[in-house]
């Protein structure tokens, strides 16, 4: 039988609950920033709640991933809706940035949910020059989310409170 991993925030008011299984990852906004060149796009996680030790319904909680041209350095950057770092203190903030370094270097379940998408762009019947160049560039960041180490991350959260 296979062991699920599962991750848990706690935060003030409840505990946030990410349950590794592909269904509660998704990646998706890929796009590029023409101004700067870098890769950006966001992870979505689907995260159950407890509050009050009682099932408090499910939470989809997100972080923008920007990757610099040469593929070098990720950045994680607080998304302006439904951040995974909203409403949080410092420690709660730094428990969300250990799962997704978790997830980005260590877990498993999330480079299958890559590996399928390399594997669905593949198939992938593209026809223009403009497609070609922007499978190719998806192609690349996304094979560089295969092989992510801790040092390559670069967190751009504010960890202070904002009043």
């Amino acid at each position: 039988m296979n062991m699920l991993e599962s991750k848990v925030i706690q935060t003030r008011f409840e505990k946030e609950i990410f349950i590794e299984e592909k269904s509660n990852i998704e990646i998706n906004e890929f796009r590029i920033d023409k101004n700067t060149s870098f890769y950006e796009f966001m992870i979505g996680l689907d995260l159950i709640r407890i509050r009050d030790n009682e099932y408090y319904g499910n939470k989809p909680s997100y972080v923008t991933i920007r990757i610099s041209e040469d593929l070098q350095s990720l950045f994680v950057i607080e998304p302006d809706v439904q951040s995974i770092f909203a409403i949080k203190n410092k420690q709660e903030k730094e428990a969300a940035i250990e799962l997704i370094q978790y997830l980005l270097v260590d877990s498993q379940t999330f480079k299958q949910v890559v590996s399928e998408m390399i594997n669905n762009l593949k198939r992938k019947n593209v026809v223009t020059v403009f497609e070609v160049k922007e499978v190719n560039a998806k192609l690349a960041v996304l094979e560089r989310l295969l092989n992510v180490r801790n040092e390559d991350i670069k967190f751009m959260i504010r960890m202070e409170k904002i009043a």
